[in-house]
């Protein structure tokens, strides 16, 4: 069994832990965190955080934030484990990329690409045909249809569906429960049914 080092010690913290634990491969030595709340986080040992762990061996990072998490990755001297749960429905013809995340019961569809640190939570859904970028984040129940283009960074919030064939610009976020029935241009915020934009981030 490999050590493996988790850095981020919030919330989604619990979860990337018990998803190593589940594969049985790995084993998590520590976690770090810029401010430590507690001395542990399920029975493994937490420190504040110093840099010098993104040179070691295994890393998972267990940040939901999608900047924050691009940040680290982009600073790690060395490559990231996927892991993906057992329960999870993942079609052969799948493509990921490194450091990626897959929760219980997510399903990732046929000719389906996952692009690196990207996040698909529990029981999310990414139908055939469709490419998720780096660094996004599909929340729990989310459901992404066949043909759509996720870009960069994207938030797809929990229980938001997406229909066929969408094209959602880098950095954009879908807000819990939308339907989204038409493109969402870079950097927008869309929420409702049908999903509107209420706000633009322009940086």
């Amino acid at each position: 069994m490999k050590d493996i080092t988790v850095i981020g010690g919030g919330g989604h913290c619990f979860a990337l832990v018990e998803l190593i634990r589940s594969g049985g491969l790995f084993r998590v030595v520590k976690v770090v965190d810029k401010t430590p709340k507690a001395k542990t986080i399920l029975d493994v040992p937490m420190y504040e955080s110093t840099g010098k762990e993104i040179e070691d061996t295994h890393i998972a990072i267990a940040i939901g934030d999608n900047k924050i998490r691009k940040i680290i990755a982009e600073n790690l001297t060395t490559n990231c484990p996927i892991f993906i749960h057992d329960s999870a429905v993942c079609y052969p013809s799948a493509q990921f990329g490194k450091g990626i995340q897959v929760l219980p019961n997510a399903v990732i569809d046929a000719d389906v690409s996952i692009g690196d640190f990207s996040i698909i939570n529990n029981n999310a859904t990414v139908s055939h045909n469709s490419k998720i970028s780096a660094f996004c984040h599909v929340a729990i129940g989310a459901a992404i249809s066949g043909g759509c283009t996720i870009g960069e960074g994207v938030l797809v919030g929990a229980r938001s569906v997406i229909l066929p064939n969408i094209s959602v610009g880098k950095w954009a976020t879908i807000g819990a429960g939308a339907v989204v029935t038409k493109d969402v241009p870079s950097g927008a915020t869309v929420v409702g049914n049908p999903a509107k934009i209420i706000k633009t981030n322009h940086e």
